[in-house]
């Protein structure tokens, strides 16, 4: 076998051209080397195989996951197949890099879209909700996260799908089913499609633009009788009436008492400015309610003896609050006037206080008419009178309940007004009580 094997490979050469020597020996050597040769370049070619094929397993895991890394195989530095292991490397290492940098990125953005008191919404071209912060779902009463939701199902007013579905930043404001007023800022997002919608609550402003409208109305309404009267009476006394002995002191006192009432309209309304602005000074000390109540109630005896109206003081010695003590007499005095004014004549006028909860509430009840409960929830607001023209008979501004309001939660405290059975009001007042007492 070997023979033909020589005899084949002889005539395969000899056809060619070439000329070998039959020596048995140099053909056998020869056939020996070419055999060496073929295996070596099949063992070879088999690891080369094998080692790609590692590569091509270590490298998947990579794809995969960032963290992990292609094994340097076992060979010579600068061997090809290590080399591609160390850029393949070098490559993952630089995409768990960049995907750290990227998680990094989305925690701060996330952070600062939380932390915004505006509420941020940016959806994609389907109008499909990709980011949603706090201010955003309280303002939409949503409870979840709806990542991926059609912002239709939170947000069902046409004019923001309008603005979301053009080209150009604009603004718009509208009023949300829930009844909030909200502006919103839609804008194109950077880098990409889809847009950005911003949303800040602005109900407290308008309702306080509405405040401030009505202020300088009602102001300009309750300055107009006195400062009338006080003209018309001064004409009137100039053009001669002052030498009549039965118009002057009618004259007079028109002047007189308008003037007075032009005065505490001014200082209710110098009150509320300090309130407003910070300026009026309160020193919270140990109040006992005993003695403050008592003293309040020498400024309006006068007045409850001329309609005849009894006081009945239901407080317990030793209870005090933590109040400023010039505030809390404005306080009382205020209420308790209020409650002599109008309740009916030959009437009552309770004031009791009691613990709870580490407060103490005081209460002054009347057994008047009442106030209707459409009135109640804005008596305290400034000018608001449920009977104008009794209010003004009986002298008031239309400021006390107001500052009584601002006195009180500048000290910490809560005022409100509820219905007294059977009949009239119950005005109370709920500050912290003192650790003394």
């Amino acid at each position: 076998m070997l023979a033909t094997a020589i005899a084949l490979i002889t005539s395969f050469f000899a056809d060619r051209g070439f000329v070998l020597d039959t020596g048995g020996e140099i053909v056998l050597v020869s056939l020996g080397a070419f055999v060496v040769v073929v295996a070596t370049g099949v063992v070879t070619l088999a690891l080369v195989r094998r080692a790609m094929r590692e590569v091509a397993e270590q490298t998947r895991n990579v794809v995969r996951d960032t963290s992990r890394r292609v094994s340097l195989l076992d060979v010579e530095p600068g061997d090809e197949l290590r080399e591609l292991a160390e850029w393949i490397n070098f490559l993952a290492e630089d995409a768990d890099r960049s995907h750290t940098a990227l998680a990094r990125e989305r925690v701060l953005l996330s952070s600062v879209a939380e932390g915004l008191t505006q509420g941020v919404i940016a959806v994609d071209h389907d109008h499909r909700i990709e980011l949603l912060n706090d201010a955003a779902r309280q303002m939409l009463g949503v409870t979840s996260t709806p990542v991926g939701e059609p912002l239709i199902e939170f947000v069902r007013v046409p004019a923001v799908f309008e603005l979301v579905d053009g080209n150009e930043a604009a603004t718009v404001e509208v009023q949300l089913p829930n009844g909030r007023k909200t502006l919103i800022r839609v804008a194109n997002r950077w880098g990409g499609e889809g847009r950005v919608l911003l949303l800040e609550d602005v109900t407290a402003m308008r309702r306080l633009e509405n405040v401030r409208r009505d202020f300088v109305a009602n102001v300009s309404h309750e300055l107009r009788t006195p400062v009338a009267v006080i003209r018309a009476n001064a004409e009137t006394l100039r053009a001669g009436a002052s030498a009549d002995p039965v118009m002057a002191p009618k004259l007079i006192d028109g002047l007189h008492r308008n003037a007075e009432r032009l005065a505490r309209i001014l200082a209710d309304l110098l009150d509320l400015s300090r309130l407003d602005a910070g300026q009026y000074r309160l020193e919270r000390t140990n109040v006992p309610l005993r003695a403050l109540t008592e003293q309040s109630l020498t400024a309006v005896e006068p007045q409850a003896k001329a309609r005849e109206i009894t006081i009945h003081v239901e407080v317990p010695d030793g209870v005090s609050v933590k109040a400023d003590p010039k505030a809390l007499d404005q306080i009382f005095v205020n209420l308790i006037d209020n409650a002599v004014k109008y309740t009916r004549a030959n009437g009552n006028v309770w004031i009791q206080a009691k613990p709870e909860d580490g407060h103490v509430r005081i209460e002054v009840r009347d057994d008047g008419p009442g106030i209707a409960d459409k009135h109640r929830e804005r008596v305290f607001e400034r000018f608001y009178r449920a009977d104008p023209s009794r209010s003004r008979e009986a002298g008031g501004t239309g400021l006390g309940l107001s500052i009584v309001k601002h006195l009180a939660e500048s000290m910490g405290g809560a005022v409100g007004v509820e219905p007294n059975a059977p009949a009239g009001s119950i005005f109370w007042l709920r500050l912290p009580r003192s650790k003394v007492g």
